[in-house]
Formats: structure tokens, sequence, C-alpha cells
């Protein structure tokens, strides 16, 4: 008793004045609030040697305490001790033994209960619902329920609704949903729960629709449940809004907010995402996996990452995959390998979905070589390793590596699905094979994945891309229902193949035939209409974006702005320029380029100095725009300073896009020392149409040594270019060097190589007309040509007018 009352010191006198009053077994009810499990024992011992027994109502109290914290040995041990257990004592112990998923130890107790000749209520039928795991145990339970009389009844419906759900029988959970009795909230919002963990959006959210409308009860979880499975911000804002009439933010309900910010980061609203992450008061480990997996980039979310820990919350395997994921690119590869630390220092590495994340990461930072070793090390590697392996052998341009891959997938009989075709497909077309496109095509029609639209759309793009556009219009026109994915790949690979003309005429027919289009597809065709600068249907195809509401996508904004300027209509691409997004990178990007290719070289400047106004980050393609306004403009020092600018302002690496242009503009000016000064100064190896741009400068301006050294380089690296040939020859013949200019005559005719004619094109009344360098062929030659010498002459009058001071008198008039 003495060694008791030391025991007792540290807890409350209710306790002490409980035992002193004999009253042990309300003594031992209260020893459970400070859940000191010794404390409780020894209390337990005085209760046994004072002669008491537990009696069933006692005895599920205790049961039901120590199971909840998954203290089984105790709770086994207080149920042994009860003389007459009831069905509320095996309850207890089923639903502890539920809540921590002991299968076998609930269906052992349920036998158990039967035998003793107890009657199972609707308590010890949920524990036992809530305890399957398999499908088929759920069918067993789901069984005995309705024999039970309780198969019908809400309290248990909810469980089984939920557990076919989870294992994908969404026709089970629809008919126990069809045939409870008495439906309420929790049945409701098991039911939208389970269609949106099977994809059946539409679904769940009708049956949310109805239970607004029947004015059931929108608690947590049902709010929860619903937003959980949206992709459409309008619709998950109204979710966001009844959850913040009905008080469930900012500390109301972390569960509630924590699938708010989901959404918003899903939907790529990530502002939102952090204002939701703000608002809460006492944000868990999800909140913050959940505002990890929103952040702008890697080093953000290592950031985020490091705060999480320093705070002691700890981490899970979900934590590690957010963080993994936006891991990308040589620069973060040291962020990867510390998370990767952090990983073997938990026992991470052994949760195969982690193992598959790190794979990817090294995948996306190029570093094939501890992808493999990741793989290799698995303790368990399910299809998506394989994927995640074979996609970055892909990705990284391993294409023997990536097929010897999926051969060993086959033989050791992991399952290939439209991923690994996918990633597939897409190592194939990098090597140009045509000969494996057609193998991979064959395999896909033997194991039947000419149903899978995603797959035959990387199957028509990959046959483009070898070169056969043909057989991507074949296997197009073999699709029993087109879809706007198979659509989408057959208008890229025309428009890539230069077949301008063919996707116009595809997009009509699909627009005549209803087929479903998006703005992806206007985005493509609107390039077409660019590449042809056809104004007329651009124009057209314009308005029916508009009315068909994708006008105000960032890609179709950006593609009507490039092709006003295409076409030379640089006062509408303003006017779509000011209609668009202020936010969208791209067509500020189009609209600087637009005035460069019109001289508008002020106009350029000015927009640039706007753009950083508006705190707009400008990137490469910004930058090129504004180095191709120099260039046009000969305006050699602003040109300079925008290279200094872009590296020493953003970060931004020149490519050889930019340094073309610099050597370009250099040349333009005569500055052809300089020019040559900066091709050996560049941190990469220059191309062809760098020492092409050389070479022209070098004609122009008469440097017959730079211009000689300029052609050798250039046809080292493309000894077929007939262009390069003809610049070289007339550059000889202007510099008198005749000998050099036979040769190279002669070894064009060796070569087979002639100069393609100059070519252009005008459009009138919808009727497109071509016209080449000395074409006789074209029905109306004579006119052309009588026009092409009226035009000379004025050009000369012009000239001689100019020079003698009264062309500007012209003007004065």
């Amino acid at each position: 008793m003495k060694k008791l009352t030391l025991a007792l010191s540290r807890h409350e006198a209710s306790i002490k004045a409980l035992i002193t009053q004999k009253l042990l077994p309300q003594a031992l009810k209260t020893s459970l609030s400070p859940h000191s499990p010794l404390l409780t024992d020894q209390i337990y011992s005085h209760f046994v040697k004072s002669g008491h027994s537990l009696n069933p109502f006692l005895s599920s109290t205790l049961i039901s305490h120590f199971a909840k914290h998954a203290d089984f040995s105790r709770a086994i041990s207080f149920f042994l001790d009860t003389p007459e257990p009831d069905t509320i004592s095996f309850n207890s112990l089923i639903s502890g033994f539920a809540r921590f998923g002991q299968t076998a130890s609930v269906f052992e107790l349920f036998n158990e209960l039967r035998q003793f000749g107890l009657k199972p209520d609707v308590f010890t039928l949920s524990g036992l619902v809530k305890g399957c795991e398999r499908p088929e145990e759920n069918e067993i339970v789901h069984s005995v329920c309705l024999r039970s009389g309780f198969g019908n009844g809400a309290f248990v419906v909810s469980g089984l609704i939920e557990n076919y759900a989870k294992n994908g029988n969404l026709v089970s959970a629809e008919k126990c949903f069809r045939e409870c009795l008495d439906v309420d909230n929790v049945v409701l919002t098991a039911m939208i729960c389970g269609y949106f963990w099977n994809g059946e959006f539409d679904k769940g959210r009708e049956v949310f629709v109805e239970m607004r409308d029947f004015g059931f009860e929108l608690n947590e979880f049902s709010l929860t449940g619903v937003i959980s499975g949206l992709f459409d911000v309008k619709e998950g804002q109204q979710i966001h809004g009844i959850g913040l009439k009905k008080g469930f933010l900012c500390g109301g309900s972390i569960h509630f907010n924590n699938a708010v910010m989901s959404l918003y980061s899903r939907c790529g609203i990530k502002v939102e995402a952090f204002k939701m992450f703000d608002e809460i008061t006492d944000p868990d480990i999800v909140s913050w996996t959940e505002r990890i997996g929103a952040a702008f980039d890697g080093f953000e979310a290592f950031g985020l990452f490091k705060s999480l820990r320093h705070k002691g919350l700890g981490v899970n395997e979900y934590t590690i995959i957010n963080v993994l994921s936006v891991v990308a690119g040589e620069g973060m590869l040291c962020l990867g390998k510390q998370i990767q630390t952090v990983c073997q220092k938990e026992g991470f590495l052994r949760v195969v979905f982690v193992g598959n994340a790190l794979i990817c990461m090294y995948g996306k930072c190029g570093k094939m070589d501890d992808a493999r070793s990741i793989f290799d090390d698995m303790v368990f590697q399910d299809s998506v390793s394989w994927n995640s392996l074979i996609a970055g052998y892909s990705e990284n341009g391993f294409v023997s590596l990536t097929l010897e891959m999926f051969s060993t997938m086959q033989v050791v009989s992991v399952e290939v699905n439209s991923y690994t075709l996918a990633s597939i497909l897409g190592a194939v077309s990098d090597s140009n094979s045509l000969h494996l496109v057609v193998q991979i095509h064959s395999h896909m029609v033997k194991c039947g994945f000419m149903l899978d639209d995603y797959v035959v759309s990387c199957l028509i793009t990959t046959y483009g891309r070898c070169g056969s556009s043909d057989e991507s219009i074949r296997v197009f026109s073999d699709i029993h229902k087109i879809t706007v994915m198979h659509l989408n790949a057959m208008l890229t690979t025309l428009v890539n193949a230069d077949c301008h003309a063919d996707s116009l005429d595809f997009f009509r027919n699909a627009v005549i035939s209803n087929i479903e289009v998006d703005s992806k597809t206007f985005s493509i065709i609107l390039k077409a209409c660019s590449a042809i600068t056809d104004l007329e249907q651009g124009r057209g195809i314009q308005s029916l974006a508009l009315k068909s509401g994708f006008n105000h996508d960032c890609f179709v904004e950006t593609a009507v702005i490039d092709l006003y300027c295409k076409c030379g209509s640089i006062g509408d691409a303003q006017k779509a320029f000011t209609c668009a997004s202020i936010d969208n990178l791209a067509a500020w990007n189009a609209m600087i380029t637009g005035y460069a290719q019109h001289g508008c070289y002020n106009e350029a400047f000015e927009l640039y100095v706007r753009m950083t106004k508006s705190r707009i980050e400008p990137d490469e393609i910004t930058y090129l725009g504004l180095l191709t306004s120099c260039c046009h403009a000969g305006l050699v020092h602003e040109a300079l300073s925008y290279m200094n600018s872009m590296v020493e302002c953003h970060g931004l690496i020149p490519h050889l896009e930019h340094y073309s242009c610099m050597i370009d503009l250099l040349g333009r000016v005569g500055l052809l020392q300089e020019a040559k000064k900066t091709i050996d100064q560049m941190p990469m190896k220059p191309d062809a149409r760098i020492w092409q741009i050389l070479l022209s400068a070098c004609c122009i301006h008469g440097y017959v040594d730079m211009g000689r050294d300029a052609a050798i380089k250039l046809l080292e690296l493309q000894p077929d270019n007939e262009s390069a040939y003809i610049l070289l020859s007339n550059f000889c013949a202007s510099a008198g060097l005749w000998d050099a200019v036979r040769k190279l005559r002669r070894e064009m005719k060796e070569r087979l190589l002639c100069k393609e004619p100059g070519s252009s094109w005008i459009q009138i009344r919808g009727s497109t007309q071509y016209f080449f360098a000395d074409d006789l062929l074209h029905p109306e030659h004579k006119e052309i040509f009588l026009e092409l010498t009226k035009l000379y002459e004025h050009m000369q009058v012009s000239k001689l007018m100019k020079q003698d001071g009264t062309f500007l008198g012209i003007y004065d008039h």
C-alpha cells in the first residue's frame, strides 16, 4: 500500500481519495485519463487482491482504452480476466484490432464471440468491416452483415462502401449505396470519396450536389472528400467558400485546410496554396508535405524541408517524395543526395515508392548510374520502378539501355503498361530508327495497346519524328473513335513535318466531324497558319477559339500574337497583346520578337522596360528578341549591355542563338575581328550557322583570309550545304580567285548539289500564289516579269533622286 501511495503522489488527489474510500472500480477508470499504464497495473493489482472482479462494463472501458493505444497485451489481459464478457467487451477489442489492421485477430475474435453464444450487434459488424483489407474479406463480411440483418444500415454500409471503393469495386459499392435504408451524410461522404478515388469525378460531384439539395449536413469530411477529387479551380473555390462559411478554416479543421491547399497546388494556383498554409495555426506533417509539393522549385522545397525537420515534426515517405519530385538538373543534384542520406538514416529506402522517386530524381539530373544503383539495391521493384528507370534512360538518350531494360522487364514478367511503351517510343523516336518503331507498333497490336489513346498518340508522334508522316496518317485513319489527344498528336506531326496545308485540312475535317478540340489544338493550328503566313485562315481560327472559350489560354494568346507578327500585321498583334494575361511571359516574348522582326527596336526596348516594371522575369527567349532588335538596328553597345544584363541581373546563360545574334550584329557593322574573337571565346563549340554568318559578313566586307577559314569550318560541319558552296564561290569570284571558283563548281557537280531556287507566296481572296526565281511555268509569268521590270525601274529612279537630293523634296510637297 505504501508503494502504491508513493506512485500516486505524482497524480491527482482524486485517485488517492477513491482508493481510501475503497472505490477501486472508479479509481481504476480514473487512472486511465493520464494514460499511465504502470499506475493502472498497480491499481488493478490492488483491485484483484481486494476480491473484486471485472464486470463487462468496466472491462470494456479498460479494453477500449488500451486497444486505442495499441497496447494489445494489456487489452487482451483485461479481456481474459473478465469472467463473463459480453458483446460490448468483444466489440472493444475487435474495434482496437481493426483500427490497427490486425485482420486475423478481428476474425478470430468474431468467431469466438459467436462460440460464446453472444449475438453480434451493429458495432461488432462495423468493427468487422473496418478490419477487412482484401476484397474477398469484404465480400464475406458483407454477407455476414446481410444474414445478421445489419447489411442495409448506414453505420455498416458506409464502411462497406469505403472498402469496396478502395479495392476498385465500384459496382458493389454502388449496390450497397442503393440498398441502404437510412442514408445519412456519412454514407453519402463514403460514396463521394469512393467515386473520386476511382476517377469517377462527375458521379462524385452528382452525389455531392444531391447531398446538398436534400439538406444533409455538409461536414468537414464530406467537403474534404469532394474537394480532394476536384481539378477545376472554380468548382474548388465554391467548396472553399462553403467551408469558410461553416468555420472549417483558420483552425476549424486542419484536414479541410490541407485539402484546399492541395487543390490550389494541383490546379497550379500556388499563391493561394501558400495563403492556405499561412492560415493554418498549427500545421501538421500533412500541411507541410502539401506546402513542399507546392514549392516553386527544388531550392524552396529543400528550404521548407529543413524548416520542417528543425521543428521536430518528423517526416514521412510522402514528404520525401514531394521534395524529390521538384529536384531536377545537375544544379540540384547535391540537394537530392542530401535527401537520399535522410532516407538511409530513417529507413525510407525500404519504401518502394521512395526508391522510385529517387530513380526519377537521378534521371532528371542525368545521373543514370546512380539511378541504376538505387534500382538494383531496392528490396522489391514494382512496375513503376522499371518504368522510372526506362524513362530515365530514354530521356537521357540511352537508346540501347532503354531497349535492354524493356526486354529484361518482359523476361522477368513485369507488367508492361502505357507508360512503359511511351518511354520506349520516346527513345526510339530520338534514335530516328523507323524499323524499331515498326517493331514496337507490332508489339502494341499483339498486346492490345492499340485501344489506349495515350500510347496510340505517342505512336503517331514517333512515326512523324522518324520521318514517316504517311505512317502517322495511316495509324490515325485506323482509329475507331478519334479523341482530342489523337488529333493533337496528328496535327503536331504534320506541323513539324512542314505539312501545314495538310494540318489545316485535318483541322477543318475535325471541326466538321464534331471531334472535340482543346486549347492545345488551337495553339498548334495557329502555328501552322503562322508558318505559311495565312492571315485569313488565322483570323478565322482565332474567332473559333474565341467562340470555344479558349481565347484566354496562355498558349492560344501567344500563338495569336505570333501569327499576326509573322503575317506582318503588327497592329493586330498589339491589339491581341493588350488582351493577353499580364503574367503570360510567352506573350511578352512573342510581342518583343515581333517588334524585332519588323525593325521596331524602340518599341521592343520599351516593352522590355514595361515587362520588368510589371515584375515579369525575362528568360532566354526575351533576350533573344532584344538581341535580334539590336542586330537589325546595328546597335552594338545596346546588344553588349543586354548580354551582360542577361547573365549578371537574371542569372541566365547565353545559348548559341544569343551568340549567333551578336556575331551577326558585329559582322553587319564591319567589326569582323570582334566577331571572330567572340566565336573563339564562346563557352560552346560554334555550329554551322555561326560559321555561315561569319562567311556572309566576310563576303560583304571583303575579308578574304577570314572568309576562307570560315568556309573550311562550315564545309567540315556541313559538306553538303549548297548555300555554303554558292556563297564561297561568289566570294572567290568577287576576289578574282577564278581557279577556286571552278574547283568549287566542279565539286558541287560531283556531289550533285544545286541551289534550291528562292520562292515566295502571296494569298489573294483565299487562293495562294507561289513564285519561284526564274519561274517560266507560272500561267501569268509574262505579266509578273513585266511588273517586276516596272518595280526595278522605279527603284532605280528613287535611288538616283535620293543621291542628288531630290528624294527628300518629294515628301516636302
